[in-house]
């Protein structure tokens, strides 16, 4: 059974940290916490790429694409509203936990410390995760184009047209992508994850436009992102 997984990471994160991009990434950390306390407990958060987080169920395996297309949907919205951008890429694969693997000395540390934290005398010496595997890596790595969009591993087209989720089909790198446009993406789902925060997107189409026409894009950045508004 193929298991799904989202990847999500702040767009121009490295490019404009001191402005704007450090500030979105605190408010998604804050965002994912308060959600995953209260509404998301069938899911795994977990921090990857420095500014991205993966994300992927737990326990029980629906495996209901819409689930994930919603949630997608519901942080972009959320990192918009918030002044920011960012990108979500879903796919498939599978996880481990490798921590059977470390030597007696590294779980001895983790078993004692009762944390991923190695511990040296005045700091830490390693931050260990031991969850890894191909859901993280096609997730990561799905070639799409540049821009703050929502991509959709290809191999997944038959659970969209299940579900009736409506998409786009993206020729990209001699290939293809999918793409959802979660900027005008309305369900009870997606307010209900804003609710949870207090927040609503009213107007999140101006506040998007307003983001476009203040930051430096590429060409390539900058038309992706005005065809979501279209």
């Amino acid at each position: 059974m193929r298991e799904l997984a989202l990847y999500i990471d702040i767009e121009g994160f490295s490019f404009k940290f001191e402005n704007g991009g450090k500030k979105s990434f605190i408010n998604l950390t804050n965002d994912l916490y308060s959600l995953g306390r209260s509404l998301l407990s069938y899911l795994s958060i977990i921090q990857f790429g420095g500014d991205g987080f993966l994300i992927k169920e737990i326990i029980i395996y629906r495996n209901e694409i819409s689930r994930f297309i919603d949630l997608s949907a519901a942080l972009l919205q959320i990192i918009t509203i918030r002044g920011g951008a960012g990108r979500v890429q879903i796919s498939h694969g599978y996880m481990s936990d490798i921590s059977g693997l470390y030597s007696d000395e590294i779980l001895k540390e983790i078993h004692v410390n009762n944390q991923n934290i190695l511990g040296g005398c005045n700091h830490n010496v390693m931050l260990i995760n031991p969850i890894i595997g191909t859901s993280i890596i096609k997730s990561y790595k799905l070639k799409g184009p540049k821009g703050p969009l929502l991509l959709v591993d290809k191999d997944l087209k038959e659970m969209l047209e299940d579900e009736c989720i409506y998409y786009e089909t993206i020729p990209y790198d001699k290939s293809e992508v999918l793409s959802i446009n979660w900027l005008k993406l309305r369900n009870k789902n997606i307010e209900h994850f804003l609710k949870q925060l207090k927040l609503n997107s009213d107007n999140i189409e101006e506040v998007f436009r307003i983001y476009i026409n203040n930051n430096e894009l590429t060409s390539e950045w900058e038309e992706n992102a005005w065809k979501l508004i279209g």
